[in-house]
């Protein structure tokens, strides 16, 4: 594993030398947890004067799809300095209500130490502290509603792994700096007056203008917002004398001066631009997307090659071996891959990751959960069904194969037999013939060998074929009948019948 980091800074030293400031560097992972920001980005923080221990702030975009996070400098103005893309939300535009209901949230939330979650199944995480006051005071339920990696949602608001590795890093630094929690923004849009009049037919639209007021005082001071609720509303930035109960009724209140002033010449610009924007778009215009819907354009686009353009401070890492590498991740485990992704960046070609929910996910555990158990159930009604033994057929007797023998080479009898016999062949006709005499019961009677013997003995020239050969063909052939197969070879015939 100590070769990787090598590889990572020699190919980061050399890219870095010769490429543009875009190029995404190769970042090796050990820890996770305790992972530092990379040197590109230390970089940028240096060039805006601003501390790594500094105080941050997020805001978050359904519709535009991207996270942004905000550090405060030395006179407590917070500037923009990295943006993620969110690779996966769930649910449609508007606030969680239920659980179960599959939408991410929307409104103000506090993060503290005691909710990030370095153990994350998905890769790391922060709860961000769905219901608050606000929910609460309505009766919402909900919980486990993180900003996590893998890329998949169900209620969440899901990161590359690569983009919440420098997002969890942000957040351990400003708490090691001292900052007891940070405010997280949940929006539905940039809330312009182009997009509040593109939407303002939208059930949803008075909470929008609700949450819209802290937004604006975001954009004027560059300051997260004070926020409180009273009479079941958010109220920002509110001088007040007593504590404000989330369902009571709101007690006199105030805003600072010089914040009125600025929210007063802020909205009369929004009014004129929100009247103007209104003229374009009408009731029928604008129509939220169901999020299967959604997702499945964003796929079909992605397979186009039509992407977002979205900006990204994510660099692409080599995540360490024990981290969990989902179907959608978009992290890499060795140094060849990282580099081809930057190499593919580099060329304009859009990442090949597929981003799918995790009820997709789940929904094909599921089918292959269910074919597993199928096959199965079909593998032990098979092992108990009883294979027949094939039998057989009574009508027809069974058909053995034939042995030959051999001969045994140079037979006792064949000094007698008056023909020569082949080591490799079996006995000459005669001798096969004087065979099938024997077994039928025609044998050489005695007297003729005995005479046959004692003229053989006074020196006259007989053929000792004469001895052993049948009188006449035809006699043979008659004598000879037909041997019906039998189960064992008939035995051979002895030597000394050959006498």
């Amino acid at each position: 594993m100590r070769v990787l980091p090598a590889l990572a800074l020699v190919a980061s030293a050399l890219l870095l030398g010769s490429c543009t400031q875009d190029t995404l560097e190769i970042v090796s992972v050990q820890d996770r947890v305790a992972h530092p920001l990379p040197p590109k980005m230390q970089e940028k923080l240096r060039k805006l004067g601003l501390s790594m221990a500094s105080p941050i702030m997020m805001r978050i975009f359904k519709e535009e799809e991207v996270l942004e996070v905000w550090k405060a400098d030395s006179a407590n103005r917070y500037k923009l300095v990295a943006t993620y893309p969110i690779c996966a939300w769930s649910g449609q535009l508007g606030p969680k209500k239920k659980e179960g209901d599959r939408q991410a949230p929307e409104g103000f939330y506090n993060i503290t130490p005691g909710q990030m979650n370095p153990n994350s199944s998905y890769y790391l995480s922060f709860d961000i502290g769905y219901p608050n006051k606000f929910d609460r005071a309505y009766g919402r339920t909900g919980s486990n509603l993180m900003v996590h990696g893998a890329c998949s949602s169900a209620g969440c608001y899901s990161m590359s792994d690569a983009a919440v590795l420098q997002i969890y890093a942000f957040a351990r630094e400003a708490f090691k700096g001292g900052q007891k929690s940070f405010q997280i923004q949940a929006y539905p849009f940039r809330m312009t007056a182009e997009n509040m009049a593109k939407h303002r037919f939208s059930p949803h639209y008075d909470f929008w203008q609700n949450i819209k007021t802290g937004y604006d005082h975001f954009e004027i001071t560059k300051r997260p917002p004070e926020v409180d609720v009273c009479e079941k509303k958010y109220v920002f930035n509110q001088v007040t004398s007593g504590k404000l109960s989330a369902s009571g009724k709101c007690p006199p209140m105030s805003t600072p001066p010089a914040l009125a002033s600025a929210y007063a010449t802020y909205s009369k610009s929004y009014e004129t631009a929100f009247q103007s924007a209104s003229a374009k778009w009408g009731a029928n215009d604008w129509k939220d997307i169901p999020e299967f819907d959604r997702k499945a354009a964003d796929r079909l686009a992605r397979r186009k090659g039509k992407t977002k353009n979205i900006p990204n401070d994510a660099d692409y890492v080599i995540v360490d071996p024990k981290a969990k590498i989902t179907p959608t991740s978009d992290t890499v485990t060795s140094y060849s891959a990282a580099y081809a992704k930057i190499q593919a960046r580099k060329a304009g070609i859009p990442p090949q990751v597929e981003y799918i929910s995790v009820a997709e996910i789940e929904a094909r555990k599921k089918a292959e959960e269910a074919k597993r158990k199928e096959d199965e159930k079909l593998a032990k009604q098979l092992a108990k069904t009883r294979v027949p033994v094939p039998e057989a057929n009574p009508l027809k007797p069974a058909v053995t194969a034939e042995v030959k023998e051999e001969s045994p080479a140079n037979p006792i009898w064949s000094l007698f037999a008056g023909r020569k016999v082949d080591d490799n062949k079996q006995a000459s006709p005669p001798v096969a013939a004087e065979t099938a005499a024997v077994t039928a019961g025609q044998t050489v009677h005695k007297s003729d060998e005995a005479k046959a013997s004692k003229k053989t003995n006074r020196g006259l020239t007989t053929e000792p074929e004469q001895a052993a050969k049948p009188a006449d063909t035809n006699d043979q052939a008659a004598a000879v009948q037909p041997i019906a197969p039998a189960e064992e070879p008939a035995a051979k015939k002895p030597f000394w019948k050959i006498w």
